[in-house]
């Protein structure tokens, strides 16, 4: 009976199953991007998911992945949400090979996305590792180029299909382009990077009224130089006028509004230039956001790369500038806000030349107010003034001067007027940001090197005393004795003399125990005998007194 039942829950689980989709299913249909490794040409591509076709690229890079003995897995793969904390993030430390990488996202199990290696955080990148993009060179993980290991960080998320294969064909035609720069459907078409129009002489006419991907594409390269502020929809209409107008001023051209091929070939090219008509946020790409950084970096006020991609640290930098130079802190870089940050930098260059500078920032107290409701920044204290901008609610302002009905306030570096009633007033901090030279280093100085002088150390006295001779344990027979005479006694000893009135000759030491020869001749200077050793009767030898001096 039991078993009965068993079978029957496990049979109805079974059909529940059937008629519902399995997380891992729900995940990849709700995933933007789909993305494929080909290990025979070493390229990543992005696709929009469910759409493999050129059309379909989002984004295709160069690539470098397992060498020899280091394969990268083949298979299809759901990349899973972070193990490590780093992942996704600038470092990523590899304790096994002591390196670094950037913006490392997981594939499956130890097999990464990641940048190029780094010996060090906050240094540049190994030359070996960036010179081996495009061939196999990697321990299994997928290397990339920084910007596109951060691209992938940042919009493919857990969820997200990733196919790794060889498609066993060489494309040469695009590694060569590729490893010259990747491809962001951001920038341009597929077609143009591929170089596949334009080819033929006055082969492009578009004016006012044209339609098709030609125009898609001329709107998508005015959006990302910063000069269309139109949605891009493939038809040429007034607004896409102005922006080519906008390019062709900028460019030094006339303003005619019509694109022909030599026209073309100007917008394409790397240094077009650029405008501060399309407002900049996070998620957005392109010259116009690369020129933005360039500049930002030029301020001091920005350490990443100006790869075009606004990124969260980007848009981090962006909110600085604002706070330190009056703008309201959105993140989002508005006409205003690129104008001020580009004329700004080239203001510091013009002041500082090649000389080093730095960045000043101090924070000090100011009267702020907070708008309780959305409010019309007024050019006078009267609800009749001149509209100056509009604050959304919490909008904050600093506060200049407060009156009896109306307080004249800054916002976003303007100047206006605003009803009391509807702002809640409190004490805040402003943060000002400045330039100054680099103070120059205070040379040290010079100190003349002591000449040394030689100090003899003194050689310590070293008191030797001299061995008082034990006298001999063998007794001295008395008939060699020699007596002196009792009946003549003298504190000088040369005063004993020989019975034939001979002088004898001086004794070192007692007379006692001494045996002279009877009959022996004086002698001037007697030769002073060795020591003797008192056991063996062997005569001893000294060393010279110098040898005990130690030399240390």
């Amino acid at each position: 009976m039991r078993l009965k039942r068993f079978i029957c829950a496990l049979t109805l689980l079974c059909l529940l199953a059937t008629c519902f989709p399995m997380a891992g299913d729900r995940a990849q249909a709700a995933a933007k991007y789909y993305i494929q490794v080909d290990l025979t040409n070493q390229i990543v591509t992005v696709y929009d998911n469910g759409n493999t076709t050129e059309a379909g690229i989002v984004r295709q890079m160069i690539c470098s992945t397992g060498k020899s003995g280091h394969a990268t897995p083949t298979g299809t793969y759901t990349l899973p949400s972070k193990w490590k904390k780093a992942e996704r993030t600038e470092w990523y430390y590899f304790p096994e090979y002591s390196c670094y990488a950037k913006w490392a996202t997981r594939i499956v199990g130890g097999i990464l996305f990641h940048s190029v290696l780094y010996t060090g955080a906050k240094k540049g990148p190994t030359k070996s590792s960036v010179n081996a993009l495009g061939s196999r060179a990697s321990h299994g993980c997928v290397r990339l180029r920084v910007a596109d290991a951060k691209w992938i960080a940042q919009n493919c998320p857990a969820g997200t299909t990733c196919k790794i294969y060889s498609s066993g064909k060489k494309n040469t035609a695009l590694r060569k382009k590729l490893l010259k720069k990747c491809f962001s459907r951001a920038s341009e078409t597929y077609d143009h990077f591929m170089g596949r129009d334009g080819d033929a002489e006055e082969s492009v006419k578009l004016s006012r009224g044209s339609k098709g991907s030609k125009v898609t594409e001329l709107q998508t390269r005015l959006k990302a130089l910063g000069f269309l502020t139109d949605v891009v929809d493939g038809k040429f209409g007034a607004n896409t006028e102005t922006a080519v107008k906008r390019f062709q001023k900028a460019d030094g051209l006339k303003a005619s509004g019509k694109v022909d091929d030599a026209l073309w070939k100007k917008l394409f090219r790397d240094d077009a230039p650029t405008g501060t008509f399309v407002t900049l946020s996070q998620g957005m790409s392109g010259p116009a956001v690369a020129a933005l950084q360039k500049a930002l970096i030029t301020l001091k006020l920005y350490d990443g790369a100006a790869d075009g991609s606004f990124s969260k640290a980007f848009a981090q930098a962006v909110m600085r500038y604002q706070g330190g130079f009056g703008y309201a802190v959105t993140g989002s870089a508005n006409q205003a806000v690129q104008k001020d940050v580009l004329a700004r930098a080239e203001s510091v260059l013009d002041e500082f030349g090649d000389a080093a500078y730095r960045v000043v920032t101090a924070v000090e107290e100011a009267d702020m107010a907070k708008a309780k409701v959305a409010l019309t920044l007024r050019a006078k204290a009267s609800s009749k003034g001149k509209s100056v901008a509009k604050l959304k609610k919490g909008a904050e302002v600093l506060v200049l001067s407060k009156g009896k009905t109306w307080t004249k306030v800054e916002y976003n570096r303007l100047t206006g007027y605003l009803p009391n009633k509807h702002l809640t007033y409190f004490t805040g901090s402003r943060e000002t940001v400045s330039y100054e030279a680099e103070p120059e280093a205070t040379p040290e100085p010079t100190v003349e090197p002591t000449p040394e002088v030689f100090i003899p150390t003194p050689t310590p006295e070293i008191f030797i005393p001299t061995p008082t001779p034990e006298p001999s344990a063998t007794p001295v027979p008395w008939d060699f004795v020699v007596a002196a005479p009792e009946a003549q006694e003298t504190e000088d000893i040369e005063a004993i003399a020989e019975p034939d009135g001979t002088p004898v000759p001086e004794l070192a030491g007692d007379l006692a125990g001494e045996a002279l020869e009877a009959g022996t001749e004086a002698t001037p200077e007697p030769t002073p005998e060795p020591d003797v050793d008192g056991a063996t009767g062997l005569a001893l030898e000294t060393e010279p007194a110098g040898d005990m001096i130690s030399e240390e």
